[in-house]
């Protein structure tokens, strides 16, 4: 499995999820073993269709069960099966909600706490958590089960480490209002990362939610679920990360920018303070400006629009 995008699930056979889900199972009854992105898909894996966007991935996805509507047409590349509901997103938070645990609080350093690592008072942490070597937590840290990070980090005061991401079913039939998305994934922080007071990272719905080797990030960051953000990466103050997007290495992001979700920000791209970024990016890119555009029509722009006035 791809640790990325797949979180484990209790072993029960697709015709099982038809009944309790009140579906119609079309294809092989495959035992399915852990709930998946469509890209993460795997033999034994169910994962979901409720964007038609996302029909190209349903085409290269190797989920065995992937739940969608009543007249969704599978893609002829995809060779899984397919379980027909009234809801997909509805469906897909019952199949999770059955893979949800229970990890207490420890009331003692975790053995997985190396022996180097400074924890200051006031640090909260589950019991399984990781934390390797010489990394420092500062009082008022939070770090919630099966949160990995690596050495030599540095968190300052108040950071969150996974919590429950923002994800709920739209009130639909039989629910008088929104419905929580459980959340079986974990958080994963790289060796030399540095977490400025306030920041939150999300734990992912399924697999990790990840901040890559030596990336930096300032005060009161917000990274959503399942977010990828890659290698010396810098973020500064209050940058929000929506679910799912994908920020590769040595991208720089100026304050209080916000990008939405489900989107690839290529290496090294750089976003201006307070743009707005709704599209992928290339690599190297530059924009400023909500909606962000290139940097350069940017200041054309502006200069022109200055130039009026004067």
């Amino acid at each position: 499995m791809d640790s990325l995008g797949t979180s484990a699930l209790p072993a029960r056979p697709a015709s099982e999820w038809a009944q309790v889900l009140g579906g119609v199972l079309e294809g092989p009854d495959t035992v399915v073993e852990f709930a998946c992105t469509l890209e993460a898909g795997a033999s034994g894996g169910i994962s979901f269709l409720a964007n038609p966007s996302y029909r190209r991935a349903w085409g290269l996805s190797a989920a065995s069960v992937v739940l969608a509507g009543q007249d969704a047409e599978p893609p002829a590349e995809y060779r899984g099966s397919v379980l027909r509901v009234a809801n997909p997103y509805a469906a897909w938070a019952t199949v999770l909600e059955s893979g949800q645990r229970h990890v207490a609080w420890a009331l003692v350093r975790p053995a997985g706490v190396d022996p180097s690592a400074v924890l200051a008072p006031g640090v909260q942490l589950a019991e399984d958590v990781v934390i390797g070597p010489r990394s420092v937590l500062n009082p008022g840290v939070v770090v919630y089960p099966g949160t990995v990070i690596g050495a030599d980090c540095i968190l300052h005061a108040n950071v969150v480490l996974g919590s429950d991401g923002f994800g709920f079913v739209p009130p639909h039939t039989g629910s008088a209002g929104w419905t929580k998305i459980p959340h079986l994934g974990r958080v994963r922080i790289g060796d030399g990362v540095e977490l400025g007071s306030g920041t939150c990272v999300d734990r992912a719905v399924v697999g990790e939610t990840v901040i890559g080797n030596g990336s930096k990030l300032d005060n009161m960051c917000q990274i959503g679920h399942n977010v990828r953000i890659g290698a010396h990466c810098v973020l500064a103050g209050q940058v929000g990360v929506a679910g799912s997007t994908v920020l590769e290495d040595y991208v720089v992001v100026g304050g209080q920018a916000g990008i939405a979700g489900h989107i690839t920000i290529g290496r090294g791209a750089r976003i201006g303070a307070q743009s707005g970024v709704a599209k992928s990016l290339a690599p190297g890119a530059e924009v400023l400006g909500s909606p962000a555009v290139d940097a350069r029509d940017f200041r054309r722009f502006f200069a022109a629009q200055k130039s009026g006035r004067d």
